[in-house]
């Protein structure tokens, strides 16, 4: 590598070692004879800004934001439009060409674009380019540094510009257990936004990345003043947020991308109102739930007006599986306690993905076999309760 480009070698030397000038002219000679290289030049830029030649850094950011919407990295090229505005905030302009000419760039027709279009920007119109992109803000983290934390609020949606990040879920056990990596032009933060806004999960820097975060009630104004938005954010979590659900429960982990499509092909979507009663204990076997949206209660009714409370779930729980599983009558009874979204996923098509996907089976047998376990528990601890009380009166 060093061969190839010295220049950048040595400008990487002295910036470890500080010497901001001398990296400054190592980097413009690189991107004298390497222009394409786009990272590079926003180095320039950067350097630049640092060493107070501010209106050249202005110029050179401006320069580097069009090539980077020109090569369809409107993430980049909205970064840096945000670094611009916090030079000389004046520059609004800056963003409208953005967005026109990374509009202009979707609309081009190329055998082999140069990148994957991004979802979410690559729908909108240029108008709805424009609003987006003068609500974005940007973040940069460091290796390690946590972006969000699970359980937190999520009233954002964030998407990363440059670097990786890597996304973590809390076990049963409170340990920490990593899912997956994502790169520039990746979103996260989508299940919380479009559900309960928690966050579901925990991220962090995999290295040095920057972060464009726009919030939700920025999101709201540009939806009041161009609806469409809506259904493009509809069809984004239709394809990414219902994955990374599946992709975060203990059941479809570890499953792949492509066999959790399989499976979340299976399930139906219920809209259930509050105080609904599922099912009940006794009931048949029936079908397996996920919660989306909302809150459910799993109880144990003895007697009317008196019941043992077993659990309360959210978003990301699933519940009803003894009874499909085990092929018994249901041990328990299920009931919203909010408005809520399910899942349902029927005997017939659970017994299909057991068959297809069995790692599937050995985690549900293995959970299901601690519910039992904490039901009967419940029980014993209520009927020592009953008796004890009982002989006192």
């Amino acid at each position: 590598m060093s061969e190839k480009n010295p220049s950048k070698e040595e400008a990487k030397r002295a910036l470890i070692r500080g010497e901001w000038g001398k990296a400054l002219q190592y980097l413009q000679e690189h991107c004298a004879g390497d222009p394409k290289d786009l990272q590079s030049r926003q180095k320039v830029a950067e350097l630049l800004e640092r060493l107070g030649r501010t209106e050249e850094a202005i110029g050179e950011y401006r320069k580097v934001a069009e090539d980077f919407a020109e090569a369809g990295s409107l993430l980049q090229a909205i970064s840096i439009n945000n670094v611009i505005l916090r030079i000389n905030p004046s520059l609004e302009d800056m963003s409208d060409r953005l967005a026109q000419r990374y509009a202009e760039k979707c609309q081009e027709t190329k055998p082999v674009p140069p990148l994957t279009p991004i979802p979410l920007f690559s729908d909108l119109t240029e108008q709805e380019l424009q609003s987006l992109a003068s609500q974005v803000r940007a973040r940069t983290f460091q290796l390690d540094d946590v972006i969000c934390q699970e359980g937190d609020a999520g009233d954002s949606l964030m998407a990363i510009s440059r670097g990786e990040v890597g996304i973590f879920r809390r076990t049963q056990e409170e340990e920490e257990r990593w899912i997956l990596n994502l790169k520039e032009g990746d979103f996260f933060g989508e299940l919380g936004f479009f559900t309960d806004q928690k966050r579901h999960a925990t991220v962090k820097a995999a290295g040095e990345c920057e972060i464009l975060e726009i919030s939700r009630n920025a999101l709201n104004e540009i939806i009041g003043a161009h609806p469409r938005v809506r259904e493009v954010l509809s069809d984004l979590y239709k394809r990414r947020v219902l994955d990374l659900f599946l992709a975060a429960s203990p059941l479809f982990s570890s499953l792949s991308s492509g066999q959790r499509e399989e499976v979340f092909k299976r399930f139906r979507l219920l809209d259930v109102p509050q105080e609904t009663l599922v099912f009940q204990g006794g009931d048949p076997p029936g079908s397996l739930y996920m919660i989306k949206r909302g809150a459910v209660e799993i109880f144990i009714q003895k007697r009317p007006g008196e019941r043992i409370l077993l659990a309360t779930l959210e978003s990301g729980d699933f519940f009803g599986e003894i009874g499909p599983l085990l092929n018994k009558p249901r041990t328990a009874s299920a009931k919203t306690i909010q408005a809520s979204e399910l899942l349902e996923l029927t005997k017939v098509d659970l017994d299909s993905c057991l068959f297809e996907f069995p790692q599937i089976g050995s985690t549900l047998l293995d959970i299901s076999m601690e519910r039992l376990a904490q039901t009967t528990s419940e029980i014993f601890s209520q009927r020592k309760t009953t008796e004890i009380r009982e002989a006192m009166v």
